[in-house]
């Protein structure tokens, strides 16, 4: 025991030093241009207040680092600057000196997880509570049994090794969208001290289950149905875990919790590896993302093809919609290092597209990853991006992301990529 305490002390101290090398690598890069600011969608959101925009944040993590250095500790309150970043990378696109402060703001995050270096608590309550509920349960609000109940009826194959996975990002949007109304109506103090509450009793989270939106609910799950149809015409044999499968751990990433993130993955790695699976069909970006190039660097172990869904459809043959319409192309597709353009390209088969301004490189985030945390902030960029969509003329909007449709549903032209692809699907 004390052996492996000791191997423990040594690995995080190590993950910290090289947290921190990492961070002022990044950093260091920055001339201060500005030119991450004309693309930022949190910066305008917020009013224009600079720690809330991409180069406040690469100034703050500066400010913390020099404050690290001179004292070993740092008092700056960092939590709003680093927790409100979107994560989708649209400065890195525009940015000469290569700073990608989405990559700040994550190891930002790590550090306030970490919290050992700062004089003040920034941790989140509400992401201490998801993150315990999730090792606890490997599902963020303890609903396993919920998450799998859209594949009633439907039959897989308990013999193939190919993996129908859902990550439950569509199945958790019901609930996400209903907490962040709920952490509005209460205040800020009154949702701290309930996260608190299911943190110290993870089984507690079960009630968060009774607070979800039903009529999305239903839209999530037709449209894992729907993704089920379109690889079954394809005639893909493939497996699906139910109330077994693991949460990939999106949020413990997300949040900055890397050592207990690399730990979770392990354990996802183990279960993947003891249902015998080889590939994986994921469904939405987030998911696609995190198992594509994350877990690799965490797992050495982690050794499946990862693939998304529409990777399966070419032979499939859709009916030609003339119709105009937009599609809002995920942040974690295109603008990632290795750029995905599945949605798209069949978006482009079936009808004739018109994109924003704003797509491709210069994509605008939809603000859905701050709707937990920061709900009023996302709802002015979600405003802004949907304003950006329907301004193309189109009368359809496709999304290809759980958090997207959630968030950019501001009314019936909306719809998933899946729904639309089954409803032009040739039998």
């Amino acid at each position: 025991m004390i052996r492996r305490v000791y191997l423990t002390g040594v690995r995080f101290l190590i993950e910290k030093t090289e947290l921190l090398k990492e961070l002022q690598e990044e950093v260091e890069k920055c001339i201060n241009c500005g030119f991450c600011e004309s693309v930022c969608p949190t910066l305008p959101a917020s009013g224009f207040r600079s720690s809330i925009g991409a180069r406040g944040r690469v100034d703050i993590a500066s400010a913390l680092l020099g404050e690290l250095d001179k004292n070993g500790k740092s008092s700056l309150a960092i939590s709003e600057s680093f927790y409100s970043c979107l994560d989708c990378f649209a400065c890195l696109q525009v940015c000469p000196a290569g700073v990608n402060a989405g990559k700040v703001s994550h190891l930002g995050k790590s550090i306030i997880a970490d919290s050992t270096t700062l004089e003040i608590n920034e941790r989140k309550a509400i992401a201490d509570m998801i993150v315990s509920v999730t090792v606890k349960t490997m599902n963020p609000l303890g609903l396993r049994k919920e998450c799998s109940k859209w594949s009633g009826g439907l039959e897989f194959d308990s013999a193939s090794d190919t993996l129908f996975y859902t990550g439950n990002m569509y199945q958790l949007m019901p609930y996400s969208k209903k907490l962040s109304g709920v952490e509005r109506m209460m205040g800020q103090k009154a949702t701290d001290a309930m996260a608190r509450l299911i943190s110290s009793h993870p089984g507690l989270s079960r009630l968060t289950g009774l607070m979800k939106d039903d009529a999305l609910e239903r839209e999530m799950n037709r449209f894992l149905q729907d993704i089920y149809a379109l690889l079954s015409a394809a005639k893909i044999e493939m497996n699906y875990l139910g109330e077994d499968e693991p949460y990939p751990g999106t949020f413990i990433f997300d949040l900055g919790y890397i050592s207990e993130f690399r730990r979770y993955a392990d354990r996802v790695t183990e279960i993947f590896h003891q249902k015998g699976v080889r590939n994986i069909i994921t469904v939405d970006p987030h998911t696609y993302d995190l198992l594509k190039v994350q877990y690799p660097k965490y797992v050495p172990e982690f050794d499946f093809d990862v693939c998304y869904y529409t990777d399966f459809l070419d032979a499939l043959e859709f009916e030609k919609d003339h119709a105009l319409t937009t599609l809002h192309e995920p942040c974690h597709f295109t603008l990632r290092e290795e750029a995905y353009n599945g949605p798209l390209k069949y978006a482009m088969k079936i009808t004739d597209v018109v994109l924003p301004d704003r797509s491709g490189k210069k994509l605008m985030c939809c603000g859905g990853p701050d709707e937990l945390l920061f709900g009023n902030l996302s709802d002015e960029i979600s405003r802004e991006r949907f304003q950006q969509l329907k301004n193309t003329g189109a009368g359809k909007v496709l999304t290809a992301c759980p958090i997207c449709y959630s968030n950019l549903r501001k009314d019936s032209s909306v719809q998933d990529l899946s729904t639309y692809l089954k409803t032009h699907l040739k039998i």
